[in-house]
């Protein structure tokens, strides 16, 4: 047989037999079926849940509002100095009214002024200029609108009637507001008169942040008392908790921006927290979560609970008007590969699963970091890390069903 007809043959075999072997390996395939599927990230909070108790700094402020009006200027959280002047109290509503409107009037009288001045001067002022200030006005009055934040109304509408009265005397030929502006004081004399005949004022006794009124624990539910507190006399007394009963016989001044959320765990709670110095807290009301540091717990023998200290310094209005909170305290979070518990197989002992390749299927290692009933997450490893070619990976497709699984096995 000649040399050529030698390697025909082999050939022959060959393909043979490769044909064979790939139509066992696709028979076998066929017979155990596999399904895939790509694996993402994802991150788990561990959280728990604790009722707790506000602790502060508090001066209370009394004020005699007993069927009167009381109007603050500050909004609750607003950082004021000694001696600032707080809010005023009305003998009724037409007082309230009056002062309102007079605010308004001198508002508006101040910007025809100085838009007087303005176009009178040297300076040029120019319509497109003017136009862009009444526009940006314009913007800024939606944006307070839509965010309820009405802190600055005055100042924008200051602002804007400027610009207008500018733009009236520039563009269209008016020729001033001395009569105006007159007719304005006037008004504002009276009103102003008005309303200080039936107002008084109060002010701060000592610094810091403001809140339009008081709940009635100012006074008792302070450090000092807490210390005396075992962890279930702290329960019991957040049991008893009738709910936050805001009152406007007086205001008060937080005099800290440092305070103490305190609450009683369990066992089970404390032992999630144990080793951990500072969590995030997420109050409802509050968009972002609070981180604190836990600056004490005290455990209690008899009953096996413990009295836990959170340290906080988030200055924000629904913490401020609150003395009893539930808080999701998140203990940490979990950032890994997700891998369903299906797709699980062990080799030589090690846990892992397959993944699919190309044609062939490859067994790679999980790195677990966190498990639930039905998945685990894997520590991500990225391309050049050390080691990273033998873990699974993000995006990486696993095989989540099938039999007959090896490494290197020939799938399609």
């Amino acid at each position: 047989m000649s040399s050529r007809r030698i390697v025909t043959a082999v050939a022959i075999v060959l393909s043979l037999f490769s044909i064979i072997y790939v139509g066992v390996q696709a028979a076998g395939l066929l017979q155990s079926g596999y399904t895939t599927e790509t694996v993402y990230q994802m991150s788990v909070s561990q959280s728990v849940s604790v009722q707790g108790v506000f602790v502060r700094e508090e001066v209370p402020i009394p004020i005699d509002s007993a069927g009167r009006v009381v109007s603050p200027l500050y909004s609750v959280g607003t950082k004021v100095a000694v001696n600032t002047e707080l809010g005023s109290i009305y003998d009724d509503m037409s007082a309230v009214r009056a002062q309102y409107r007079a605010q308004n009037i001198q508002t508006t009288a101040s910007a025809l002024e100085r838009a007087q001045e303005a176009v009178t001067s040297t300076d040029v002022i120019r319509p497109e200029t003017l136009n862009g200030q009444i526009a940006d006005s314009m913007a800024q009055l939606v944006a307070m609108r839509d965010s309820r934040d009405l802190s600055g109304l005055s100042e924008i509408r200051g602002q804007l009637t400027e610009a207008m009265a500018k733009r009236a005397i520039v563009v269209d030929g008016v020729e001033g507001y001395s009569e105006r502006i007159a007719a304005l004081k006037n008004d504002l004399s009276e009103l102003e008169s008005l309303a200080s005949s039936q107002t008084q004022t109060f002010t701060s006794t000592a610094a810091g942040y403001f809140v339009d009124h008081v709940d009635g624990y100012e006074e008792t539910m302070t450090k000092e008392y807490l210390d005396t507190l075992s962890a279930s006399e702290l329960r019991d007394w957040l049991a008893g908790y009738s709910g936050y009963n805001g009152s406007q016989s007086a205001v008060k001044i937080v005099t800290n921006h440092r305070w103490i959320f305190a609450a009683s765990v369990d066992e089970e709670q404390m032992r999630l927290l144990s080793n951990i110095d500072s969590v995030l807290l997420n109050f409802p009301g509050v968009e972002e979560n609070v981180k604190t540091s836990i600056i004490s717990t005290e455990r209690e023998e008899e009953t096996g609970l413990y009295k836990v200290e959170f340290e906080g310094d988030l200055v924000s209005e629904p913490l401020l008007s609150s003395r009893v909170l539930t808080a999701e305290i998140d203990i940490r979070t979990y950032t890994g590969i997700r891998i369903p518990k299906g797709a699980i197989r062990f080799q030589d002992g090690q846990k892992g699963v397959y993944v699919q390749n190309g044609s062939k299927i490859h067994f790679r290692y999980i790195d677990q970091i966190y498990e639930t009933t039905d998945y685990v997450l894997s520590r991500p490893y990225y391309e050049g890390e050390l080691g990273a070619e033998e873990y699974v990976k993000l995006y990486d497709t696993v095989v989540v069903g099938g039999k007959g699984l090896y490494d290197e096995k020939l799938v399609q």
